[in-house]
């Protein structure tokens, strides 16, 4: 069969690749090629360019190479015929280049590079289209969030530690407080997308190649920045992706932490939010449920997330020039990153889609000791005690109050005086008015003055900035997509010109 013959039998070897080889590795090696269709459709016509460009192959058999390569472009990856009878992806699109075009202008596929450039040229161009679009992701995360946070950034809520009640806030400051992890992973996913414009193509076997290949010229035709210097690096590095995955797990982790908060606020015993139904789905069993279903997905891709990193790694823990962990990220990264955007979409399209209750974040609010601290506060800086000793004092009476089944607001100077006699052998002086200010939890949450704090002043000039950083990162997504597409559209068509 010809096709086996591509895999080198009849060549160096005899017989043809036995089932439970086909089964256990070659199947898995040739379901990557959907995904990476693209990319390899890219590597291959930027290679048969050069090839033609550098002069070491002209006439018919170029122009032949060419258009084939041209029309298994054409073909989406979905629709093209893997077949893992064949070997790899790269196997079955050569075979499917020599039945369009013959053995003899296929058969320069190969020249001057193995299989394996390729897939690391194709696995790139791919991983950065989709780290792309996972910051496109991020930044529709964050684009929500502060739309709901500017519409309530005076709305008082009371913040989280342990899950217990701590400080007086605002609603807004509390959403907030995702947007911030949210903008470092769409720059960490800026960082990768850099990486992965550095080009390795044209590094030949690891030494470099004789061919009269311009590896300069190869980066430019895939619309990469720069390019790899080190043949060997450039054939076997994959730290790009352990990169990749991290970013990946990062962001997932801080889409998980969201999405557990969430589900606790969704809960009917905090009633802070709700889901909408679009997010939700109902019981089979109880009629009466409304359950967090994509917050329940949003959290198991994190531990996915987590996983493809500690795969890759261990995959790594091998000698070098070895193909062991790319026999795992071709097929891992194409698919986690799909993954990924989908849940940074899904999770966007949560955060649009919640209906806030800033009602029941005011009564928790005025209902829970979070001004506690504030009281703390005044009586430091009035002078008479050190934070340490107020912090005592008030902790005394907060405990007084709770065993009496007494609220806030009914803290007293009295029972002040009461509790720093108790646990100081001696009294303190609060004037009424100044601790009547400092129980009120809203005018707590507008004492903090600090930049990033939850005032109107730090809110409106954290608002403010998001904006601008998100425009920034939005006319940098756009500038790299028209580049990237920019670079595809004139490698087809200098293969089209040549293909004449």
């Amino acid at each position: 069969m010809e096709g086996k013959e591509e895999l080198g039998r009849g060549g160096r070897l005899r017989a043809s690749a036995s089932a439970d080889l086909v089964a256990a590795a070659y199947a898995a090696e040739s379901a990557h090629g959907p995904r990476l269709a693209a990319g390899l459709s890219l590597a291959d016509l930027a290679h048969a360019v050069a090839l033609v460009e550098g002069g070491d192959l002209a006439g018919e058999d170029a122009k032949a190479l060419l258009r084939g390569l041209l029309e298994l472009d054409a073909i989406p990856g979905d629709e093209f015929p893997w077949d893992p009878s064949l070997g790899d992806a790269f196997n079955a699109r050569e075979a499917e280049l020599t039945r369009r075009v013959g053995r003899s202008a296929a058969g320069w596929l190969s020249a001057g590079r193995p299989r394996r450039e390729s897939f690391r040229v194709g696995l790139r161009l791919t991983a950065r289209s989709g780290v792309r679009e996972l910051h496109d992701a991020l930044v529709d995360q964050v684009a929500a969030l502060a739309a709901h946070a500017r519409e309530t950034k005076s709305a008082l809520a009371t913040d989280y530690t342990y899950l217990q009640p701590a400080q007086p806030t605002t609603v807004g400051h509390l959403l907030l407080a995702y947007a911030y992890p949210a903008l470092r992973d769409a720059d960490r996913a800026r960082g990768v997308h850099a990486e992965l414009g550095a080009s390795v193509a044209g590094a030949g076997g690891s030494a470099g190649s004789r061919w009269t290949i311009d590896r300069s010229r190869l980066a430019e035709l895939l619309g990469c920045e720069s390019l790899i210097e080190h043949a060997k690096d450039a054939a076997w590095q994959a730290d790009v992706y352990l990169d990749l995955l991290s970013a990946l797990a990062i962001s997932a982790t801080h889409q998980t932490q969201l999405g557990q908060d969430f589900e606790i606020y969704a809960s009917q015993e905090f009633g802070l939010l709700e889901l909408a139904d679009a997010h939700s789905r109902a019981s089979a069993l109880m009629p009466q449920k409304k359950n967090p279903y994509a917050l329940a997905a949003i959290r198991t891709q994190a531990g996915q997330a987590a996983g493809d990193l500690a795969a890759a790694i261990a995959a790594l823990h091998t000698g070098s020039a070895r193909t062991d962990h790319f026999h795992l990220l071709n097929g891992t990264v194409p698919r986690a990153l799909d993954e990924a955007v989908a849940i940074a979409r899904l999770t966007a399209s949560v955060l649009e889609g919640i209906e806030l209750r800033p009602a029941r974040f005011e009564q928790i609010a005025r209902e829970s000791f979070v001004t506690a601290a504030d009281v703390a506060d005044v009586l430091a800086l009035s002078g008479e005690l050190d934070y340490r000793s107020a912090h005592k004092v008030v902790g005394r009476a907060v405990r007084d109050l709770v065993d009496a089944g007494d609220a806030p607001a009914d803290l007293t100077p009295a029972r002040l005086i009461a509790a720093a006699e108790a646990t100081l052998d001696h009294p303190v002086t609060i004037d009424e008015a100044v601790l009547l200010d400092a129980l009120d939890p809203a005018a707590c949450a507008e004492a903090r003055r600090q930049t990033g704090s939850s005032s109107a002043a730090a809110m409106e000039a954290m608002l403010v900035e998001i904006d601008a950083t998100r425009a920034a990162h939005a006319a940098w997504s756009d500038a790299a997509r028209a580049r990237e597409a920019a670079a595809a559209d004139a490698l087809r068509a200098r293969a089209r010109e040549l293909s004449l």
